[in-house]
């Protein structure tokens, strides 16, 4: 297995134990904040100054081969390595993603395991400081890391198995891997989908397991699909009959609602719907009802 996957597999293990730091580390206190020693905005700044030395519509295509695009000034996209492009961007994308560094201030546990999940996958980088939507009170990075605290806590989630966890896990952290900054984006979910196919093939785990957190990720706003009638139940218990894999996506959900406000009140909004939905497509699943 890819040590960094191991290395990640390792300090995740850590991160679920009742008394380690993850658990303690409160996401929705005001001001909480990962910081960059080669920020968000440092990049963005660097890489418009050599894009200001070529005419505007030639910018999205200097970038696009690193995987990403500034708009409005506006970072989008998951910046990648391209020796092939242009070097200056190259170096600015190697800076960013390679010779950046996390911390925490006062917390210096939780900033190992950052250094540990970024080391792994250096895409989170580009999620650090994103500003969401209006709607959300924390940037993607701290909504990501709140999700995936939620989802530890969960009492189900303890009984899952070694390669659930994981695959929930790694699932959480790519899950809003391309969501356009400060939009609303209804195209995360499949966009961010179709990263992480790309991101898990420098593994060495299984198939199965690769298929499995796409799935997961794909499939991870399911319960707006089903509360808006856009999607029948009978084909979300299709795609999620698997093992435990609707059990997985119901455990998202909720952290994943939990992590929108401090206030809590959109998880009060919607967790009746919620609730409604898991027993309604579980029923369908353990019935073998859905479309074949």
């Amino acid at each position: 297995m890819d040590k960094s996957l191991t290395n990640f597999f390792e300090i995740s293990d850590k991160m679920e134990k009742s008394d380690g730091c993850f658990f303690t580390t409160d996401f929705a206190v005001q001001g909480f904040c990962i910081e960059l020693s080669y920020s968000r905005r440092d990049f963005i700044k660097d890489v418009s100054n050599i894009l200001k030395t070529f005419p505007q519509e030639e910018h999205k295509n200097l970038t696009k081969p690193f995987n990403f695009v500034i708009e409005s000034g506006l970072l989008n996209g998951c910046p990648t390595i391209n020796n092939a492009a242009n070097s200056e961007i190259n170096n600015c994308v190697k800076k960013f993603i390679l010779n950046n560094n996390t911390s925490i201030k006062g917390n210096k546990e939780l900033s190992a395991c950052l250094e540990v999940i970024t080391e792994t996958f250096p895409e989170f980088y580009a999620l650090i400081g994103k500003a969401q939507h209006h709607t959300h009170d924390y940037t993607v990075d701290v909504h990501t890391l709140k999700v995936l605290q939620g989802v530890m806590t969960d009492k189900r989630f303890k009984l899952l198995s070694f390669n659930d966890k994981k695959v929930l896990e790694i699932a959480i952290l790519l899950h809003d891997l391309t969501k356009r900054e400060a939009e609303i984006d209804k195209t995360h979910p499949e966009c961010s989908a179709n990263e992480a196919k790309e991101i898990l093939k420098r593994f060495d785990i299984s198939q199965n397991l690769k298929d499995r957190i796409v799935l997961i990720i794909r499939q991870h706003d399911w319960l707006e699909r089903y509360n808006k009638g856009l999607t029948p139940p009978e084909e979300f218990a299709r795609l999620l009959k698997d093992g435990n894999n609707f059990l997985m996506e119901c455990i998202l959900a909720q952290a994943d609602l939990k992590a929108v406000q401090r206030s809590g009140f959109f998880y009060e909004k919607f967790k009746d719907v919620l609730t409604q939905g898991e027993r309604e497509i579980s029923f369908l699943i353990n019935k073998g009802l859905y479309v074949a």
